[in-house]
């Protein structure tokens, strides 16, 4: 049965600087050797880690270093971001053979400040009884969904990363929210 490409992409909240790429393609084809990785930002650039000279990432099929060839780790974010990530599956004279492209919202850092604001909450229950803070939280969710529901419906990165640096002023400037 020919490839059919497909890839997953999951964070942690405890890790939210990382992210995983999973490879769940489906047959084979042998004259794929390795896989490339893309991440595009809204605002046209390629995210690579720190010191790569290529707008790619090198993904091994077999490489006795990694835990799985059929993951990857990436640890490239500093805050949330949308992306539009491309896999290449790539033969051995880096012809591409196939290649598949998903838009996916990586909201771990801002999913994980909303949380603190709820433990905040249980400790100190008239904070929900300030309609400041209330609305600000709520403001925070609705950010944070409009990143979600601009990729899931759309697969639109640049409204999900607009929704999400919105999301990221109120929990950076918590100070004057919260």
């Amino acid at each position: 049965m020919p490839i059919s490409p497909n890839f997953t992409a999951t964070q942690s909240a405890g890790t939210p600087s990382i992210f995983t790429l999973t490879d769940t393609s489906t047959g084979t084809d042998v004259t794929i050797v390795k896989r490339r990785v893309y991440l595009l930002k809204a605002d046209g650039t390629y995210l690579v880690p720190t010191g790569t000279t290529t707008n790619y990432i090198e993904w091994s099929i077999s490489n006795v270093n990694t835990r799985d060839p059929l993951t990857i780790d990436l640890n490239v974010l500093s805050q949330d971001t949308a992306l539009s990530i491309t896999v290449q599956w790539l033969n051995v004279s880096n012809v591409v053979v196939e290649s598949k492209a998903i838009s996916f919202a990586f909201t771990a850092y801002n999913e994980s400040f909303y949380y603190g604001l709820s433990e905040q909450q249980v400790a100190n229950q008239s904070l929900a009884a300030s309609t400041d803070w209330y609305e600000n939280k709520m403001k925070l969710r609705v950010e944070l969904d409009s990143a979600q529901q601009a990729i899931q419906f759309a697969s639109d990165i640049y409204t999900a990363q607009s929704a999400l640096n919105r999301a990221t002023y109120l929990s950076n400037n918590a100070n004057l929210f919260f």
